[in-house]
């Protein structure tokens, strides 16, 4: 009986849904399905343009703005990625000078010695933007010496970028390379030469009649330096799949990419022997001369009296007596001295004597006030213009500078004398760089107008 009027139930509702629907009813229905396609519209056109903003996004930070122009240097584009990889290099580069100043610093007992150092480095470190003209400066530099260099026909091989890596790796580990071994080598044999040809001054006969009174002490035997061990092939490949790991971390470099700017490093130090070769000369016109000094010496300050009943405190046993402050002398008395001792000079009275006992230049009073060798532009104007005027072997008027009065005597003139090497290897490297600035200031190099806009996230 239940399943019979389960049967009967089924069949009326399925004519019920054959049954024709009303008018009404098919209009509400076609309604319903309008709308439900126009939803579904709307949401597949929100869901496009949403992905398609995505993917415009990702087009621009991956592919469009790492290939945006940041400078340029003539014909030459230098990419934001170049100069994220750049900034980031530059700053780890930094931060281990940094370290290593920092250790130095701790070593010396925290003098103060590297405080300059370590403060310049702390803030380049902290500016963003300082960092960033760094590193961009240096990509600037780069485009230029590798233009000029190509103008000369300036090269630097595989090879020799090659063989810098190699020094890199082996420094880095406290090695040396096989060419740097053999040079070190070569080196001691030159110098066991040299000291092996050179003749030793003659000393008097001796008797050998005379009976020995003294033993003599013999001369120690310099040590012999160890050898540095050499870096092995095997060495080398392990380290620079690790340095070229570090580099990718660090910076993103390729090894490629660190090669070149080795390679511009190499190719710096060659324009620069090309352009200091051009534009310093290894000779100059100088004069041997001594001199002189006689301040004009202001009277000490008066020392505040001492309370009543306190007596001044004496000196320690074996601590050094103060030296005494010379006597005050104005500029006239100054004056009538230099003129007394020129005259005692003019009387055949001896230079270097006299120098040694009135002279206030503690430099060169010792040595007869003998200054050596100097070309123009190391002595203030006075003392340059009398120097370099005044004829060999005559003794000066007094010559008044801001440091005192001046009694000068020149005892040799040349014309083209060499230039002393500390002072001709900073002539060179500051003709070096006044080129460079002249090259920076070029119309034909375009800096970013917004630095700060263009630095990669996380400085």
């Amino acid at each position: 009986m239940a399943e019979r009027n389960k049967r009967k139930q089924a069949a009326k509702e399925s004519n019920d849904l054959q049954r024709e629907l009303t008018r009404k009813e098919q209009r509400l229905r076609q309604r319903d399905r309008e709308r439900h396609k126009k939803l579904y519209t709307f949401v597949g056109v929100a869901l496009g343009a949403a992905l398609l903003f995505i993917l415009i996004g990702v087009i621009y930070q991956f592919l469009v703005l790492p290939r945006q122009q940041v400078a340029r240097v003539g014909d030459v584009s230098i990419t934001a990625e170049q100069f994220w990889k750049r900034v980031k290099y530059e700053q780890s580069q930094l931060q281990n000078q940094l370290i290593r100043y920092q250790q130095l610093e701790q070593q010396f007992g925290n003098q103060g010695f590297f405080a300059g150092q370590i403060s310049q480095l702390q803030g380049t470190l902290g500016s963003p933007f300082a960092l960033g003209q760094q590193a961009l400066n240096a990509m600037l530099e780069d485009a230029i010496i590798l233009q000029e260099a190509a103008k000369r026909g300036l090269v630097v091989t595989d090879e020799e970028v090659e063989a810098a890596l190699r020094e890199e790796i082996a420094n880095s580990l406290g090695l040396v390379t096989e060419p740097q071994a053999t040079a070190t080598a070569q080196a001691q044999i030159d110098a066991t030469a040299t000291a092996a040809a050179w003749t030793p001054t003659p000393t008097a006969t001796v008797d050998a009649s005379n009976p020995v009174t003294a033993t003599a002490t013999p001369i120690p035997t310099p040590p012999v330096p160890p050898t540095p061990a050499i870096l092995t092939d095997t060495l080398y490949a392990e380290t620079l799949d690790a340095f070229q790991k570090s580099l990718q971390q660090v910076a993103g470099f390729t090894l490629d990419e660190y090669k070149q700017l080795i390679r511009a490093r190499l190719l710096r130090e060659k324009l620069q022997e090309v352009i200091a070769d051009e534009r310093v000369a290894t000779t100059e016109e100088a004069v041997h001369a001594r001199h002189i000094l006689l301040r004009i010496r202001e009277p000490a300050p008066t020392p505040t009296p001492l309370p009543e009943g306190v007596t001044p405190t004496p000196t320690p046993e074996g601590m050094p007596t103060p030296t005494p402050t010379p006597e005050p002398r104005n500029e006239e008395q100054t004056l009538a001295l230099a003129n007394e001792l020129r005259q005692r000079l003019l009387n055949g009275e001896d230079f270097a004597t006299l120098a040694a006992e009135y002279s206030d230049d503690p430099g060169s009073a010792a040595q007869g006030g003998d200054l050596g060798w100097f070309g123009r532009g190391r002595m203030v104007s006075p003392f340059e213009e009398a120097a370099f005027s005044l004829p060999v072997g005559e003794i000066s008027e007094p010559v008044k500078t801001d440091f005192g009065y001046h009694i000068i005597q020149v005892l040799e003139r040349d014309s083209a004398h060499p230039k002393d090497e500390n002072q001709l290897a900073q002539e060179r490297i500051q003709a070096f760089q006044t080129w460079l600035n002249e090259q920076l200031a070029r119309e034909d190099i375009q800096r970013p107008a917004n630095l700060v806009s263009l630095l990669p996230a996380g400085l």
